[in-house]
């Protein structure tokens, strides 16, 4: 009989093999797998600390696994600062049961009871004997390809000893002395591309001349379906310079129905609206001697990431896909590629790779889609799409615009009795995979009918968006 959901913590219901979350080598290591990805916020140290503790293991045996679709667990995004909360919960669990198998197969061996067992950094001892065996001896005889029970509790703080301590951030040595991000990638046999995107946000290609693209140096393939262009060589400067003789010869058509960017209050405030109250309170029982009122905007604000958007895709001749990504969900770009291209989502392979540091929805699933899509052209051999950086300034998911007003009531004391706030703004969570509709730029330029998929906003219990961010 199934166990209540609601045993295990979400991510581990969800996710229940404790093989996708911890695997203990014969060679004194431990894997730890996770759904959470690293974008700067140091969760991968976090996540070390937290097995290390459940486990009794020194932090320095702990390998963090990148995060892909063949092994991890599926987390869905990685947002809303509810990493440790979620993630690191259910992996504690999961790292707790472990350690419990672990110590239910040296009791057999060991011909001892389960409470005199004692863990010291993996090493099993029975108090007052001598004889010792340890998680690396008995990984063999563990089989952790099993589903978590929920029945073994993570430790309570006061039995934590690396949690709450200062460690050393797992991922900071590659990025000062090595290649630790998607943009460093080189891959055997690899193509560089360009996208050339639209003037605007609803033109669409009428026609393009791209002899001459076709024959400048370098170039291997000229992309164009529907709307979406773009154009592979085979060195990075070949294709910048490629793309900026595909962009000359393009005719596009367009439509002048963008907002005024120098009026976006009066914009936000006559749209229609869908109303949602956060807090409402009753009516002010003093009287009030004095009002205030202001209003404060901001308008659509880029991430402006140091490190453009990039990710690299290589179709295989059998119709597999893998990609490299920095995108904040693996799973859900996989589960939109295969929406949008009509294939099985178990033929494509999804592997995080970190890029530049971001808060919000920034370009890296559109970025992925684009080299997917360009990648077609040339199965076997990897594509990388680095956007430039009018790319990110015009392309990538904007910070909303918004509108807060405020108006305020004070008594003869100065005491407040009376506020009422406005806030307007388009909700703000448009991630891949949470609408009918795709929500990855290219897709739109296809040409087949996709529309961008209405905004969305998460309850606060999840992080929230517009209710927050305002």
């Amino acid at each position: 009989m199934p166990l209540p959901i609601d045993k295990l913590p979400f991510c581990l219901a969800t996710n229940k093999r404790l093989d996708r979350w911890v695997r203990i080598g014969a060679d004194g290591t431990v894997s730890v797998l996770t759904g959470k990805v690293e974008i700067g916020q140091g969760i991968v140290s976090a996540m070390a600390q937290m097995a290390a503790d459940e486990l009794d293991v020194a932090i320095e045996r702990v390998r963090m696994v990148p995060v892909d679709t063949l092994n991890s667990p599926d987390e869905g995004v990685t947002s809303g600062s509810r990493s440790v909360e979620e993630g690191g919960t259910a992996l504690r669990y999961a790292c707790a049961e472990v350690r419990d198998l672990f110590l239910q197969t040296a009791a057999r061996r060991l011909d001892a009871s389960l409470e005199s067992l004692t863990v010291d950094d993996g090493t099993i001892r029975v108090r007052g004997r001598s004889e010792t065996t340890s998680y690396w001896q008995l990984a063999a005889s563990v089989d952790l390809a099993r589903d978590a029970t929920g029945d073994v509790l993570p430790k309570p703080a006061s039995a934590l000893k690396i949690v709450g301590r200062d460690v050393e951030r797992l991922d900071l040595p590659a990025k000062l002395f090595g290649a630790a991000y998607v943009h460093d990638l080189e891959l055997p046999g690899m193509l560089h591309a360009r996208v050339v995107r639209p003037p605007s946000y609803r033109a669409r290609l009428q026609s393009i001349d791209d002899v001459k693209t076709r024959a400048a140096p370098g170039v291997v393939a000229v992309v164009r379906e529907g709307s979406f262009l773009g154009v592979i060589a085979e060195r990075e400067e070949q294709a910048i310079q490629a793309s900026k003789l595909l962009a000359a010869g393009a005719n596009w058509s367009e439509r002048a129905d963008l907002p005024d960017v120098d009026d976006l209050p009066r914009f936000l405030k006559t749209e229609p609206t869908d109303d949602e109250v956060l807090r409402e309170k009753s009516s002010p029982t003093a009287t009030s001697v004095r009002a205030l009122q202001a209003a404060y905007s901001r308008p659509y604000l880029a991430h402006a990431s140091i490190g453009p958007s990039c990710a690299l895709a290589r179709w295989e001749e059998d119709g597999r896909l893998a990609v490299w990504t920095h995108c904040q969900g693996p799973y859900p770009l996989r589960a939109e590629i295969a929406k949008i291209l009509k294939i099985d989502a178990v033929r494509i392979v999804v592997r995080h790779m970190e890029g530049a540091g971001c808060y919000g929805h920034n370009g890296a699933d559109d970025v992925a889609f684009d080299a997917v899509l360009l990648a077609r052209a040339v199965p076997g051999r990897a594509v990388r799409v680095q956007w430039m950086r009018e790319d990110e300034f015009g392309w990538e998911p904007f910070g909303p615009a918004m509108l807060v007003d405020m108006q305020a009531s004070l008594d003869a004391n100065g005491n407040i009795v009376d506020w009422h706030q406005d806030h307007y703004t388009n909700k703000h969570v448009c991630r891949p995979g949470r609408h009918p509709n795709p929500g990855l730029l290219a897709a739109w330029h296809l040409d087949q009918g996709h529309e961008p998929p209405p905004t969305i906003d998460l309850p606060l219990a999840m992080g929230g968006a517009s209710q927050r961010n305002a």
